[in-house]
């Protein structure tokens, strides 16, 4: 575990390189950034090969998506698939802007399925989960550093990040059969199976997928498909 501190911010983090227990989940680094005064980062290429996850704990900035700036809020996470870029910023002109942060590896055998192709926001984020799991590593890094522990917390933290990249922790309805679609994209999934599972009709979970992912289940199928093949090529 490292701290650094610098006249904007303060920051906490623990690498894998001190834990290879976080590279089996796929984790790289974990952080917790409080920053006090003007500042921003954006991606360089090394950045680039991971994917990325800021979780905005307290206080607000701004995160460029493909969409232009978005103000990011508490609760509210920004996301970045690997090989594309991110970048915040944050005036200064309120208080502190806190924000717990992940750094992800792109793993054939245990993939994330983003959402979009380019960096976005996911409203509606459980920040206590991540902020537990991460506190509890920073006690077991410090001090005992198990290496059993360690593995199970940075399975916590894979998780937790899953239900956010994903989107599986909305209130939608639909978390329950994404996370089931993803765990066998092989199948020949259609319409009427993707309905059933679900418990909707068809019309109202096609609406439903539109309004939160802007395609069809049937086109949203195909987006999780290319992002596997793609997280295998990156691999």
């Amino acid at each position: 575990m490292k701290k650094l501190t610098e006249s904007d911010l303060i920051e906490t983090c623990v690498f894998a390189t001190e834990h290879p227990e976080l590279v089996a989940q796929g984790v790289w680094r974990i952080g917790y950034t409080v920053v006090n005064n003007e500042h921003s980062r954006s991606s360089n290429s090394r950045d680039e090969k991971f994917g990325h996850l800021h979780l905005c704990i307290a206080g607000s900035c701004d995160v460029l998506t493909d969409r232009g700036w978005r103000h990011l809020q508490p609760g509210e996470a920004y996301v970045c698939p690997p090989g594309k870029k991110w970048e915040w910023r944050f005036s200064g002109n309120s208080s502190s802007w806190q924000v717990l942060f992940v750094r992800l590896l792109a793993k054939a055998d245990q993939p994330l399925h983003y959402s979009e192709n380019e960096a976005y926001v996911v409203e509606d984020c459980k920040r206590d989960d991540l902020s537990w799991v991460f506190r509890r590593l920073c006690g077991e890094s410090a001090n005992l550093s198990r290496p059993t522990v360690i593995h199970h917390l940075g399975a916590l933290i894979r998780l937790h990040c899953r239900e956010i990249v994903c989107r599986e922790n909305t209130n939608d309805g639909l978390g329950e059969l994404w996370s089931d679609v993803l765990g066998n994209l092989a199948f020949q999934w259609t319409i009427d199976k993707m309905a059933e599972l679900s418990g909707l009709g068809k019309e109202t979970l096609r609406k439903k997928c539109l309004e939160k992912t802007g395609r069809s289940p049937m086109k949203h199928l195909s987006h999780l498909r290319i992002q596997h093949a793609r997280h295998l090529l990156l691999d």
